[in-house]
């Protein structure tokens, strides 16, 4: 039950597209992982981490094809929460980062995957989304109009610097961000498929983090592109392609959690509940019970015959599945399960150029402390406060130079393997330290609740 811990693997080969040149024994000040079975036989959970040098995607100047080439630079961190045996997980761990930085998005490439996916697995689902795939590449791709992602030209939400310059008048993510990685998702989970020698029966769920500098015109300014994120004096757009349940938290400058994802659990996602639906919009529009929503296509509640209940009184999708997306888990791919990802954007950091009256426009008022990715092994456990609070106070009683991000992640794995049940599911923390790491308020919320946790944890082992 001990702890794993790394910053990056070592082998990496410096300076070349898609990985970091970086002083590797430098990184625990700036980013920490910590991961153990705790009660489990086995650890399935995985991480990954990777510089990317992408094509740049302003929609002004470049267009789907990737014309006019820019590399820009883009901090990917992948958190993998794998189930049913570890080949889907390893193969993510070792490949994901890598596809996404080789990815040539492409419409009619992707109108191939999707009807790939219709020849093998068949069914309804994939029968409808090829059938309708020009309203579905317009929907998620071009004119994405999902409320998950931050549009800052929206009459108030518009920002601007010091001199008055409008900072940003178009979404965070341009089609070609959002293609790529609705590529890069459903082209790899088919490769995973299609390379086996074996049924698979293993699975994946994922978190994908993307952090890059907002302002692409400006590159040049950043001293050194490939650790942007350390000590940055700007805005960064941040962006989380999202897989299943595991977590992604930030701390605002109060020391306050915010939670950047939903879950895919069955009946637990309103969206995901109408996606799943067996109904079509004709169906729905006869059942008056049924209250039809102008934003979306999918019914309240997933059919009744999808979802059954376990030993512990938890739901599953097929009788099987805790999550109603992931890599691999191919049984389910028929009636919906399926790797088509979830993308959250968000604009983070420094507020040093621009005025005070427009910090109030960033959701979480710019300045930014750290960001923590972790598994359902935590998350179970413990709220979103507790595991910010947990960073927090950790920090304030060890102090910076003691308590790093790598610090904390071991003790928060600690901590876990304390208060765990026999059951207690694989462990696995990242904690990325932005700027104003240290600068949050000496006020630890959640110490009491954390506290009796232990202490009924230690009542019940008597």
């Amino acid at each position: 039950m001990g702890i794993c811990t790394k910053t990056l693997r070592y082998n990496l080969p410096q300076n070349k597209q898609g990985n970091l040149s970086l002083k590797l024994n430098k990184l625990p000040s700036f980013l920490g992982y910590a991961s153990s079975r705790v009660n489990r036989f086995y650890n399935e959970d995985r991480f990954s981490m990777n510089l990317l040098k992408l094509l740049t995607t302003n929609q002004e100047k470049y267009d789907i094809n990737g014309n006019k080439k820019y590399e820009l630079p883009i901090l990917n961190i992948n958190i993998f929460d794998g189930h049913g045996g570890d080949y889907v997980v390893k193969e993510l761990e070792n490949k994901l980062s890598e596809e996404l930085s080789n990815c040539k998005p492409s419409k009619e490439k992707f109108f191939d995957i999707l009807k790939n996916y219709e020849e093998i697995f068949k069914g309804n689902y994939w029968n409808t989304i090829y059938k309708n795939r020009e309203e579905y590449f317009d929907k998620y791709i071009m004119n994405c109009s999902s409320k998950k992602e931050n549009l800052l030209y929206n009459g108030s939400r518009m920002i601007f610097d010091k001199k008055g310059n409008l900072i940003d008048k178009t979404a965070l993510l341009s089609d070609i961000d959002r293609l790529r990685i609705y590529q890069t998702f459903l082209n790899l989970d088919l490769d995973i498929y299609n390379q086996s020698t074996e049924e698979i029966r293993s699975g994946s769920t994922v978190s994908s983090l993307f952090l890059a500098p907002l302002n692409e015109e400006n590159l040049d300014e950043i001293d050194n592109k490939d650790i942007f994120w350390i000590n940055n004096n700007k805005l960064m757009k941040l962006y989380i392609a999202q897989l299943g349940d595991c977590k992604v938290l930030i701390c605002d400058k109060e020391g306050i959690a915010h939670n950047l994802t939903l879950p895919h659990h069955p009946n637990s996602n309103k969206f995901e509940n109408r996606r799943l639906s067996k109904k079509d919009d004709d169906e729905i529009n006869k059942d008056k019970s049924v209250e039809k929503r102008q934003d979306d296509d999918f019914q309240d509640t997933i059919d009744d015959e999808l979802i059954s209940k376990d030993s512990f009184g938890e739901e599953r999708f097929l009788n099987t599945f805790a999550n109603t997306r992931s890599f691999g888990d191919y049984i389910g791919k028929p009636l919906g399960l399926t790797s088509e990802p979830d993308v959250y954007s968000y604009l983070i950091g420094s507020t040093k150029d621009i005025p005070y009256s427009e910090t109030s426009k960033l959701q979480f008022g710019g300045d930014e402390c750290f960001i923590v990715m972790i598994t359902d092994g935590i998350s179970n456990l413990m709220t979103d406060q507790e595991i910010v609070d947990f960073v927090t106070s950790t920090v304030n009683l060890r102090g910076n130079k003691k308590a790093t991000p790598q610090f904390v992640c071991d003790e928060i794995i600690k901590y876990i393997m304390a208060i765990g049940s026999k059951q207690a599911d694989n462990a696995t923390c990242i904690v990325l330290r932005l700027s104003n790491w240290g600068n949050w308020p000496l006020i630890d919320r959640t110490g009491k609740s954390r506290e009796e946790k232990l202490y009924m944890n230690d009542e019940m082992r008597e």
